[in-house]
């Protein structure tokens, strides 16, 4: 049996496209992890509700939302201005764009944090609308990383991850992690105030690397509970704006050079160039040969990543 905290609230970062909100409610409300959730706080991030949307919140009878406003557009502003409203001793965090998943619970991660006191973070598993595997863990990045996505070995890896979901062999332990994909993920409200929430330094990708490497620095534990799952829509995609890939590696550039300096820093943009770069040679290669929209797609990222880390190096040398 689960023996509970006293509270615990789902903060929702709302940004853009209300229907996504709007989906994310109504898979909760249908759902039995709807008797876990204590209350809910909607975060008006960039002030993007319109006045219908939040009189229907506000008078949303199935959950009890609260719906407040950041006029900052940041993810990790909206973050820290639910935490604040929030009165839940578990911090369940999360992008607009996930659902529940009927045939699974996040029930997992509560009750991890019950057995294991010094567990500040827990990540679920993260899948594709289509019931596809997204990466919802990994390595801080790092010279090592840079060399092994050189060699294709994280695109290897990922294969195979893909592979074992579509077999149900994915491993059911819980395992220590390095960190955990902020789209959604469980703060224990003791954690999150020693670190004094998400580092505001990041707008838009890295908050959750950082969040994870500052919690592991002080002594906490994140965790990956894979037999919790989630639905998480936007995933990799949403990296094909040419804005948002730049996004990326600004993120990736502050982490590694306020962790490991500019020499570092600079090696490591420089390895992923090269990467970045075989990789849109190979997806081209494949996508000619193949005709296939996907690889072609995936040779139009390549490119635009390869825009924004050669941007991001030529900016440095100046």
């Amino acid at each position: 049996m689960c023996i509970r905290y006293k509270r615990v609230s789902l903060i929702i970062v709302q940004y853009g496209d209300a229907k996504l909100l709007w989906n994310l409610l109504v898979s909760l409300e249908r759902h039995p992890d709807r008797e876990l959730i204590d209350e809910v706080i909607v975060v008006n991030n960039g002030l993007t509700l319109g006045e219908e949307d939040r009189t229907k919140l506000e008078a949303y009878e199935a959950l009890p939302i609260r719906v407040i406003d950041n006029q900052q557009k940041s993810y990790a502003s909206g973050v820290n201005r639910g935490a604040a409203a929030a009165a839940g001793e578990v911090l369940l965090i999360a992008n607009n764009d996930i659902q529940w998943l009927p045939s699974s619970s996040i029930r997992p991660l509560i009750e991890y944090f019950d057995r294991n006191p010094r567990v500040g973070i827990a990540g679920p598993q993260l899948l594709y609308p289509d019931g596809r595997w997204q990466q919802s863990y990994g390595r801080f990045s790092s010279l090592l990383q840079a060399f092994v996505s050189l060699t294709l070995l994280d695109s290897v890896w990922h294969g195979i991850q893909k592979c074992l979901l579509t077999k149900n062999w994915l491993p059911k332990k819980v395992k220590r992690v390095q960190w955990v994909s902020g789209a959604f993920m469980a703060v224990r409200r003791e954690c999150f105030t020693e670190l004094d929430g998400f580092n505001t330094c990041f707008s838009f990708y890295g908050e959750d690397t950082d969040f994870c490497w500052r919690a592991r620095q002080v002594g906490w534990e994140v965790v990956f509970v894979p037999t919790a799952r989630i639905i998480h829509i936007g995933g990799a995609s949403s990296l094909s704006e040419p804005s948002n890939a730049t996004r990326l590696f600004e993120a990736k550039e502050k982490f590694l050079h306020e962790g490991f300096g500019p020499r570092k820093t600079f090696w490591y943009m420089k390895i992923m160039q090269l990467a970045v770069l075989e990789r849109l040679f190979l997806y081209n290669l494949i996508g000619t040969l193949t005709s296939s929209a996907v690889w072609k797609r995936r040779a139009h990222l390549a490119k635009e990543r390869l825009k924004a880390v050669s941007e991001l190096l030529r900016k440095r040398r100046h």
